[in-house]
């Protein structure tokens, strides 16, 4: 191969170099200017720990023959918190009623589908009976096994989680399973130093009642009674029975066709129980996952930080809490509008949304379906009270639809495809007409009613205009009554319905209809999975009173609730995709956050980033993939009169939550499913709040400047060690039902003996961990309204005003100057309404970008004339003649 050398000679040599040069200085300039990063932080993708194992040996029940091992997939087995995962079999036999037709509803005890398959939570890696939760034997000596009466079985301590699912007629099936940990379930314990497993169980018959032999023994291979009359041991029946010497429960047989799948727990909070708590935060429970995967990363790092995080308790009291000195760190999606009682800068966490979850039946199959589009006025309807009851007549709702399945607005937007073979529910239940909603004041009902508000349709109807198909609000939903929306918390207005077909009412029906979730955002997600609408029946009982609505059968069910993207995503729960101003349809995901939070303007005033609801010719308004309940997440933090310690602990705190917490993951430290990285941005405000909280230079959100005359720091009360508490309770139960009374506030700071926490089933304690100066209850506190987009209303309390710079592209909102001298690491965000990515490091690269193309500039020339070019060696030789020419008329050398 031969290699042509470039020749000195020829003049066009540096013509047709120096492009490239002139390339190569261009990118590097493009380097330094050009955002660095078009989204967030590189996400790092857990490597699956998805399982298979082997299942039990197919059961033919023609022949009565076994044949090959059948096959189990576990979603996930490792880094496991309290979730819901997916289990899929092949290999087994079908599901079928006694004339081998196909099943597709099993329930528990179910007599007239056989061969189902059941699937227990359980002890250890290799669990007995004994060890599984919700099986017949549970809780009983596990040396005796099944021989041993069966009466005792003690009661779980939480709902039973076993799961019953039928088998399709090609032998495969799945189900989905939440998962305890020893915060749900003491007695099963499992933790990441407990290790538990699943246990799939499938009942292919044989007599575990001891029927066919005069000894009375169990003979597992004795198939004669399987499906027959009276004793039907092939069904699911068979496990409330048993054994005719009374020492054995019918499920014995079923157990010795089980496969075992083990489960790894991730760490949890509840480890570091035994650190002191560097500092104590509050507020914000729809952020409750995520906090909890950043409490284990950090209390089990090599440097350890372990903080006391109370969720519960509202995001309203939470900021007033923080800003009356009570807590150190209050987690909120709304800015505070009043004139700072303290001095604190606001840090962006991570962004989420608001999820509208339901669960809903085929009648005529019992599949479940998981597609579903709403729109703001649906909502409305349904968070109104506004379907009429079934069965009765009531004036408020006379003429409306019974429930939202019988709404021609709903059915227009969700046409079934006839391919799918799915249809809506056409009976309506009364807990179909109300959703299940969490009690209290929070920032998800002001978002999810402020977002209803904004929308035309739905305001109107709010307003009392009837729907095209001429449904009406419930009147007692019309101002001035009803405050109207926003709000931030549900309450039931209507209590004025009678139900019945007979002539004798059965009280006030709406009195016993709607009740909102008064235990948390947990127990709301939980009342879902488990079936139970929160209604009361309204029947009245013997003794005067009234039951809980039952819980509604696998098949049948109709159920809507309102929930954080957090837990939805953790439970696997179906989320309903929403109207966007653009025309678009978008569902909960990564992307569409994405594009709603590029959308978000920043209030000057607060540096604090929302979507522009009902603000015309906006980006957000323009967007169809843009999730609607899209919201930025922060931290109020403060920046003034925080010991030395715990500004450090505060500032560590944002500082990893915010780099190597934005890595997606389920293990200890990173951000939970359900949640969006920070922008570049965000993280960028998010440094620079860092940076005011360990300097404590008393840094004011946004644009604010300090009072002449600030108002005095309350002093700080100390904190206490634990996972959970809140300055509000007293002792209680652990059933998660209600928070206990409080105790007596204590002034000054100081520290009270406090009660007994109670734990909820999310581990949340209600109780006194080491009083401060707040009381306890439930009560709400005086809203000092949000602050007003541009050209929009402000909430109830009052409006803030907006300064010119707050509008798309305005000025940097101001800083304030330090009050310590101390530096400032970073530059704050930009107010008005920066690029969705676009980073301040930009700026900080722009100098090296600069010496960078002047080396390149002069260096490039250099090296061609000392690396032996062609081009070199001629120049030289001519600065060698100019020089000689130079000596000698000077120098007459």
């Amino acid at each position: 191969m031969r290699v042509r050398l470039p020749d000195r000679r020829d003049p066009g040599w540096w013509r047709r170099r120096w492009p490239a040069i002139a390339m190569v200085w261009s990118v590097v300039v493009a380097l330094g200017v050009v955002p660095i990063g078009l989204g967030a932080v590189p996400q790092a993708v857990a490597a699956s720990s998805a399982v298979t194992v082997k299942g039990p040996k197919l059961w033919n029940p023609s022949t009565g023959t076994y044949g090959k091992q059948g096959s189990i997939t576990l979603s996930q087995s490792k880094d496991l918190t309290n979730q819901v995962v997916q289990l899929s079999w092949s290999g087994f036999t079908p599901t079928t009623d006694g004339n081998g037709q196909p099943r597709t509803i099993v329930k528990p005890g179910d007599a007239y589908s056989f061969f189902a398959v059941r699937i227990y939570e359980c002890r250890g890696t290799d669990p007995k009976v004994t060890d599984c939760y919700g099986s017949t034997m549970y809780g009983l000596d596990p040396a005796a096994g099944f021989q041993q009466r069966k009466t005792d079985v003690p009661a779980p301590d939480f709902p039973s989680n076993m799961v019953i699912s039928p088998t399709s007629m090609d032998g495969s099936g799945a189900a989905t399973i939440e998962l305890y940990t020893g915060l749900q379930s003491p007695t099963l314990a499992c933790d990441a130093t407990h290790p538990c497993s699943l246990v799939v169980e499938a009942n292919y018959g044989g007599d575990s009642l001891g029927q066919t032999n005069p000894q009375q023994t169990v003979d597992c291979t004795n198939h004669t009674l399987d499906l027959t009359t009276g004793y039907k041991l092939a069904s699911d029946e068979v496990f409330g029975k048993d054994a005719a010497n009374g020492m054995s429960s019918g499920e014995q047989c079923a157990w010795e066709n089980r496969a075992v799948v083990p489960l790894a727990f991730a760490p949890s909070p509840a480890a570091c129980e035994a650190q002191t708590s560097a500092f104590r935060a509050a507020g914000l429970e729809a952020a409750n996952r995520a906090v909890q995967l950043w409490r284990s990363g950090l209390c089990l790092g090599d440097n350890p930080l372990s903080f006391q995080y109370l969720p519960a308790g509202g995001e309203p009291q939470a900021r007033a809490d923080f800003l009356g000195g009570a807590t150190d760190v209050a987690l909120t999606v709304r800015p505070d509008t009043s004139t700072p009682q303290r001095p604190y800068v606001y840090a962006p966490l991570s962004a989420s949304g608001v999820s509208v979850a339901f669960v809903v039946d085929d009648p005529s199959t019992g599949r479940q379906i998981r597609d579903m589009k709403l729109n703001a006025r649906l909502l409305a309807k349904l968070l109104t009270q506004s379907y009429s009851p079934a069965g009765g007549v009531i004036a408020s709702v006379k003429g409306n639809p019974t429930c939202i399945f019988r709404d021609q607005e709903f059915l227009k937007l969700n046409p079934l495809p006839p391919e799918s073979g799915l249809k809506w529910p056409t009976s309506c239940a009364v807990s179909q007409s109300s959703p299940i909603v969490v009690g209290g004041t929070t920032d998800l009902v002001y978002q999810l009613t402020s977002w209803i508000a904004s929308d035309p349709d739905a305001a109107r109807f709010l307003d009392g205009e009837p729907d095209p198909w001429g449904m009406r609000v419930d009147t007692y939903y019309l101002r001035p009554a009803f405050s109207g929306y926003p709000t931030d918390s549900f309450a039931r207005q209507d209590s004025s319905g009678l139900v019945g077909a007979t002539t004798q009412p059965r009280s006030n029906w709406r009195e016993y209809e709607w009740n909102p979730v008064t235990t948390g955002l947990g127990d709301v997600a939980r009342k879902l999975l488990q079936n139970k609408p929160t209604c009361i029946d309204p029947t009245i009982q013997p003794d005067g009173g009234h039951n809980q609505c039952a819980p509604m059968d696998p098949g049948s069910r109709t159920l809507f609730s309102i929930m954080d993207a957090g837990q939805a995503k953790a439970y696997a729960l179906p989320e309903a995709q929403l109207l966007n101003p653009a025309g678009g349809f978008a569902a909960p995901s990564t992307s569409s956050f994405q594009s709603a939070v590029a959308d978000m303007t920043v209030d000057a005033s607060t540096g604090v980033q929302q979507l522009p609801y009902g603000v015309a010719d906006t980006a957000y308004a323009h967007d169809q993939f843009a999730y609607p309940l899209t919201s930025v997440q922060y931290a109020m933090v403060p920046t003034k009169g925080v010991p030395d310690a715990k500004a450090a602990a505060i500032t560590k705190f944002l500082k990893t939550v915010t780099t190597s917490g934005q890595v997606y993951g389920t293990e200890p430290g990173r951000l939970a499913q359900g949640f969006l990285a920070l922008t570049n941005a965000q993280r960028a405000q998010a440094a620079d709040a860092a940076s005011h909280v360990e300097t404590q230079d008393g840094k004011l959100p946004g644009n604010q400047a300090a009072p002449p005359n600030p108002p005095p720091v309350t002093p700080d009360p100390g904190t206490t060690g634990g996972t959970g508490g809140t300055p509000a309770g007293g002792s209680g139960s652990t059933d998660g039902a209600a928070p206990g009374t409080a105790p007596a506030p204590v002034s000054d700071g100081g520290t009270a003996a406090g009660g007994t926490g109670d734990t909820t089933a999310d581990g949340n304690t209600f109780g006194t961990t080491g009083a401060t100066s707040c009381t306890g209850g439930t009560g709400s506190i005086g809203s000092t309204g949000s602050t007003g987009t541009t050209g929009g209303t402000a909430g109830t309390g009052g409006s803030a005003a907006v300064p010119a710079a707050a509008t798309a592209g305005g000025a940097k909102a101001a800083a304030a100057p330090s009050a310590s001298g101390k530096p400032i690491t970073v530059a704050p965000v930009a107010a008005g309404t920066p690029a969705a990515d676009r980073s301040g490091m930009a700026r900080l690269l722009l100098p090296i970008a600069l010496i960078g193309g002047l080396v390149l500039l002069v260096g490039g020339p250099a090296t061609l004339l000392l690396g032996g070019t062609p081009a070199g060696q001629k120049a030289l030789t001519g600065l060698r003649e100019g020089w000689s020419r130079v000596r000698r008329r000077r120098w007459g050398r």
